[in-house]
């Protein structure tokens, strides 16, 4: 393949669900839709990524003061966006949050980056970018990649560990003396529980041709069929795309979804 191409998590999940999505995104580039759970996420994202970023510069102040003055801050970031009721359940999160990380001091000692940009070469022509949103040392000195998610229904994280082994494999390239990687998603609607997987260096690296066959089957594609699915009614093209439109019901109600 002699074509340049840059690849996320996000955009090869759009291919593998919708190949029309994926036109109507990546192709026309048409807009996408603002919604309060993005809205919502990102709030929660910012307020956990400047309280740990805080310590990373050396912070010794206590949790509390911190977690006061750096939700403060991004409550003025997002003030025009959120409504109260948002501002209200993100505190209940990050208050939960507070309790934990206040009793146990690994959770702020342990964590080396928060939202970490990366541009990683799966090869010469196959760029994949994207950012991590925690990486931590456990206990048992093993490096765990996290991800935080807002999502009500955390069913369909289960078995899905695609985003996991793409951080994993952009840390192995920056330490590939490393045997294995841990990974979570936190789920911040449900006391942060954390569905964890370990994986092996073998396992990690298999996802370099995952992309490779993403990458080329992208590049090589002349047309974008649709995949109707119950997933139309939160497509932010829904309006463009006449299969999905049959697809979904009248009456259907929209929920949230993300990957």
């Amino acid at each position: 393949m002699d074509e340049n191409i840059r690849l996320s998590v996000s955009k090869t999940k759009t291919w593998s669900a919708c190949k029309k999505q994926f036109e109507f995104s990546y192709i026309l580039k048409l807009p996408k839709k603002i919604r309060d759970y993005h809205i919502f996420g990102n709030f929660c994202h910012r307020v956990l990524e400047l309280f740990h970023q805080t310590y990373i510069n050396g912070s010794t102040e206590p949790c509390h003061k911190v977690m006061t003055d750096v939700f403060k801050a991004a409550k003025v970031e997002y003030i025009n966006k959120m409504t109260p009721d948002m501002i209200k359940e993100c505190f209940d999160i990050i208050h939960q949050y507070l309790k934990i990380v206040s009793k146990e001091q690994k959770y702020i000692t342990s964590v080396l980056a928060v939202e970490k940009k990366f541009e990683t070469p799966i090869t010469n022509n196959i760029m994949l970018n994207g950012m991590i949103d925690k990486i931590s040392m456990d206990d048992d000195n093993i490096v765990k990649v996290s991800d935080y998610k807002t999502t009500k229904n955390k069913s369909f994280l289960k078995g899905d560990f695609f985003q996991l082994l793409t951080y994993a494999y952009v840390i192995l390239q920056e330490s590939p003396d490393l045997k294995k990687i841990r990974a979570s998603y936190i789920l911040l609607r449900h006391d942060f529980e954390e569905i964890e997987v370990e994986f092996t260096v073998d396992q990690i690296l298999k996802i370099k041709d995952d992309y490779i066959k993403y990458a080329t089957d992208i590049v090589n594609a002349t047309a974008y069929p649709p995949s109707p699915s119950i997933l139309c009614g939160w497509c932010d093209f829904l309006e463009n795309c006449t299969a999905g439109q049959l697809r979904v019901s009248p009456n259907q109600v929209f929920g949230e979804i993300e990957w």
